[in-house]
């Protein structure tokens, strides 16, 4: 067959302090909702694999379907680490938030009181650039720096992932911070919402004066060592580096390079394993943390229902105030949603990047939480 299904051979279910048995009829029902809907998911163009994890009422489930590399056999398990794109930008507002919350950090703050040189370009009619523009994508500055991969994702060519690494080769902090200089305002910030991976990564360098510790650092402190989330990082060790996935752009046959991330790693550059992955749910849904409660604050609204937190996409409806964020590279796409009300996350991440792999991904999320809510 040109996919090789996994119906039971990698499913596990894992408790955060809850023991169970795979026998209770309500993981029976999970289990057949993750296989029906992971089957399915296989079935549509271009898919070559697809994990699928659940966390509900303190229970994790993971499935995986599929093979890694096309006609290989070899499935993805829970060892499998993803690039997991913009939902690493998450993880930095997490950081950003504790920093807030330490006072080392006003969402008010000019920003270039953080910059070394002169950043006279950074406002608009005396109107600064402020950190909390940087986290509501209402900076003004554009979706990258270098300019010239702007627009480099929207030609849909086989040539894109290997420009874009070349791209990344080039590059540096440096040549980020000198080109920062160079930007031009056409607005108030704080005004339009207009999406910067830019304005991420310059998160990152301002995390890194704050903290007096590089983003690396700052995630092994506070997720690798707090959590036990070993593969949530930036720079995979070389025992790590063998079970990153690579993917398949558009309907590519050929397995395209990973990321490089050469600047902070903070608006795309993290990776982590799918168990991982719900580990990070579990901070989520700790209403308790004060940390999350700041990070899942509302600092300006797109349009109703759809506002946005500490990079979070915070969205109202009938299933009560969630949070979610999807995230994509060259090689991979995953999406990210956070369900409060039923203390619920579910995340699904294939190694296939088009621009079709966001719908299916956010459809099959809807699907899998109508039938897990009963809604």
């Amino acid at each position: 067959m040109k996919y090789a299904l996994l119906f039971k051979s990698f499913f596990l279910i894992v408790s955060f302090g809850t023991s169970f048995s795979q026998e209770n009829n309500s993981d029976d029902i999970v289990s057949s909702i993750i296989q029906k809907n992971g089957l399915k998911f296989l079935k549509s163009k271009n898919i070559t694999s697809v994990s699928i994890g659940i966390y509900k009422n303190g229970k994790v489930y993971t499935e995986h379907f599929g093979e890694i590399i096309k006609g290989k056999g070899n499935p993805p398990n829970d060892k499998t680490i993803y690039e997991v794109g913009s939902v690493s930008k998450t993880v930095t507002g997490y950081l950003v938030a504790k920093s807030v919350l330490e006072q080392k950090i006003k969402l008010e703050d000019d920003i270039r009181i953080y910059l070394k040189g002169n950043y006279s370009n950074l406002e608009y009619n005396g109107t600064p650039i402020t950190i909390r523009n940087l986290l509501t994508h209402t900076s003004g500055l554009p979706t990258f720096l270098p300019l010239k991969m702007n627009g480099l994702y929207e030609k849909l060519t086989e040539e894109v992932p290997y420009e874009y690494l070349a791209l990344e080769k080039s590059y540096s902090k440096e040549k980020f911070l000198n080109d920062l200089k160079r930007v031009s305002l056409t607005a108030r910030p704080g005004v339009n919402y207009s999406y910067s991976n830019a304005g991420a990564e310059l998160m990152g360098y301002i995390l890194e004066v704050v903290d007096g510790k590089s983003v690396e650092e700052l995630l092994y402190e506070h997720f690798s060592e707090k959590y036990k989330m070993s593969t949530l990082t930036i720079e995979l060790d070389s025992l790590q580096t063998k079970n990153l996935v690579r993917g398949y752009w558009m309907n590519g046959e050929t397995l395209v390079p990973n990321n490089l991330n050469s600047l902070w790693g903070t608006a795309g550059g993290m990776k982590m394993t799918i168990i991982d992955m719900l580990q990070y749910v579990e901070l989520q849904l700790n209403n308790s943390d004060p940390i999350v409660c700041e990070s899942h604050k509302a600092l300006y609204e797109v349009r109703s229902p759809l506002n946005i937190a500490y990079f979070w996409r915070v969205w109202k409806d009938k299933y009560g105030t969630s949070y979610n964020h999807h995230g994509g590279t060259s090689g991979t796409q995953n999406w990210l949603f956070i369900y409060p009300k039923h203390n619920l996350g579910i995340s699904i991440i294939t190694n296939q990047s088009g621009p079709k792999t966001p719908n299916l991904l956010s459809k099959t999320a809807q699907k899998i939480l109508k039938e897990l809510t009963d809604e």
